[in-house]
């Protein structure tokens, strides 16, 4: 397959055979998602759903840029290395993302990009497996997509508000302190948008 790479505006775009597969902006690796359809919330026979995940439901997404991996501190304020960044609001993100020309996932993105069948231990830092800590990002194996620490590591904001209220914003995939059940990819925590914890990073996406 042939490839070819073009650097514009500090964003580089890497093109295959029927167009971009990956791109880098701001040092970050993005990945290309393809359109699809798939069963989003909580499938009848889960039987672990929590009474805040919506029914299982038909969603269908358009093609998006998604980070391969959660945005690192080093990237966000030019400190602490491949450790994802941390003690980020969820206005905090959304200014990154925007800044780089990107934006935060809806919440439908992220459950698309998020599901890969692969063992839990495989793929994410959780309360098992942890030590209680935050590890540098891609330090486990990537899903389906390609992408890193999508499960575990630290939750991550999304765009959307649960149950359309501005003042509850979602975070998706659980974290290091979390046990298994929580990282699940219909699983969803809310939080005031003004909210920084050790356990809340994020990933950009974009079209």
């Amino acid at each position: 397959m042939r490839t070819a790479a073009l650097l514009t505006l500090g964003v580089m775009v890497l093109w295959a055979q029927g167009g971009p597969t990956a791109r880098v902006v701001d040092g970050l690796a993005y990945v290309w998602i393809e359109p699809g359809s798939f069963l989003r919330g909580c499938a009848e026979d889960d039987s672990e759903c929590f009474a805040w995940e919506p029914p299982a439901h038909e969603v269908t997404v358009q093609g998006f840029w998604i980070g391969r991996t959660e945005v690192t501190a080093a990237a966000y304020a030019d400190d602490g290395g491949n450790l994802p960044a941390a003690n980020v609001s969820w206005h905090a993100a959304r200014r990154y993302c925007a800044s780089v020309g990107m934006r935060l996932p809806s919440e439908a993105e992220w459950e698309f990009a998020a599901k890969s069948g692969a063992a839990l231990e495989d793929v994410a830092w959780y309360d098992g497996n942890s030590e209680d800590r935050a590890h540098e990002v891609a330090q486990k194996g990537a899903n389906a997509y390609g992408l890193y620490d999508m499960l575990g590591n630290v939750w991550e904001w999304v765009e959307d508000a649960y149950e359309e209220d501005a003042a509850k914003r979602l975070l998706k995939g659980g974290s290091f302190y979390n046990v298994a059940r929580d990282l699940r990819p219909p699983n969803r925590l809310w939080a005031t948008p003004e909210t920084a914890h050790r356990n809340m990073g994020f990933r950009c996406a974009g079209r």
